[in-house]
């Protein structure tokens, strides 16, 4: 083929390339930008720009700009939108993961996982108060850990605030139905209040002070509903908890947000003896990696002694949390733990909470007494069989 031939196919190739990537580009700026569905193409979903655009594959995006990092899930639809006052909410249906509930952006529970988080705020502070009869949960609208409080049979009045409570009952009614649950609850009172302006009314009512024994903060990211995270309203808020009572606060992400997680542990302790902070595996989270902070003037998470037979006779089914995820997820790695200035470790914790030494547990040994009876079993049978050639 002449030269000047094979030059201009190159030519004519380039330009098609370019044609070819300019209306890719502009389809995609269109899609992007004006339709609003975001990458819909990675999954080979339908567009459905000529009907209902809730019916299309509609990736949701989670971006963290601190990190550069972002998180994509490939949703099968939106199920529901509506912009409060307050914020947008969001619920999308994943193959996987179940219902996604996102606010302002954030992905906030899903029905694959939010037993984690879940099961976190609540049983580990309430293993050792098992006996709370007073509880309070501010924030937490989707019911999550309302329903968890409510598990537990001591519990005579459990109270939830949240700004926006009538929409998030309505909205988890149709779609975490499980979780609406806690809201029919007859020991369940629920108010649509600003948490602050909440606290503060409480507080006029002098029978209300020191009555609570577990609150529950359970914000949407650390910081984003700012009147919940000043040193003012955790001072008022301890005002209303009883004095052997615990404050647990979901934070952020210990491996990529320390900073902050710091920041809170060191602002709680102003007011708080005992502030550490412990951890769980959220996948459906940015890193997979959220702590939470255990604040309480008389009760530290290792040295106070731990009733686990009062625990299992509660007979509470649990997904995520047992009595050796509760003590493990105090146990931080050393690049977290270092920074702390209060931090768990296993020497503290007293024979007498160990879950090997009390009664429910006996009937299941741990794996090292297992292995010692098979290992005593395999010596008798290796000295019967001695014997035996012996006789012969």
């Amino acid at each position: 083929m002449p030269q000047n031939d094979l030059a201009s196919g190159y030519q004519l190739v380039t330009l098609l390339s370019a044609f070819v990537a300019s209306v890719v580009a502009s389809v995609y700026i269109i899609l992007y930008y004006v339709v609003g569905i975001q990458h819909a193409t990675c999954f080979g979903g339908s567009f459905g720009l000529f009907g209902d655009l809730s019916i299309a594959t509609k990736p949701f995006i989670e971006y963290q700009l601190q990190r550069d990092v972002a998180y994509l899930f490939g949703m099968e639809r939106m199920m529901y939108q509506e912009q409060t006052v307050y914020q947008l909410i969001e619920v999308y249906a994943h193959r996987y993961f179940g219902h996604v509930l996102v606010i302002d952006g954030s992905l906030q529970i899903c029905e694959r996982d939010e037993a984690n988080y879940h099961e976190m705020t609540v049983h580990v502070p309430m293993a050792y108060v098992p006996n709370a009869e007073k509880v309070l949960v501010i924030g937490g609208g989707d019911g999550g850990a309302l329903l968890r409080l409510l598990q537990h049979p001591s519990v005579k009045h459990a109270h939830l605030v949240d700004i926006d409570m009538f929409v998030m009952r309505d909205m988890v009614a149709s779609y975490f139905p499980y979780l609406h649950t806690a809201y029919m609850d007859s020991r369940t009172r629920a108010f649509a209040y600003d948490g602050r302006q909440w606290v503060d009314e409480q507080l006029e009512v002098e029978a209300n002070k020191g009555s609570y024994e577990v609150v529950v903060l359970d914000s949407t990211d650390y910081g984003a509903a700012e009147s919940l995270f000043t040193e003012a309203f955790y001072q008022q808020l301890k005002k209303l908890m009883a004095k052997d009572s615990i404050l647990v606060a979901n934070v952020d992400s210990p491996s990529w947000s320390l900073e902050t997680v710091t920041a809170v542990q060191l602002q709680l302790s102003r007011l708080f003896k005992y502030v550490h902070i412990f951890q769980s595996h959220q996948p459906t989270f940015l890193s997979g990696h959220y702590s939470y902070a255990f604040c309480s003037d008389n009760i530290h998470p290792m040295k106070t002694h731990i009733d686990w037979d009062a625990w299992a006779s509660k007979n509470i089914k649990t997904y995520y949390y047992n009595p050796d995820v509760h003590f493990a997820s105090f146990i931080l790695p050393e690049s977290i733990r270092s920074v702390f200035s209060q931090a768990s470790q296993l020497k503290d914790i007293p024979l007498s909470s160990s879950p090997f030494t009390q009664k429910q547990f006996t009937q299941d040994p741990p794996a090292e007494a297992l292995f010692a009876v098979q290992q005593k079993l395999d010596e008798d049978e290796d000295e019967d069989e001695s014997q035996a050639r012996d006789d012969v």
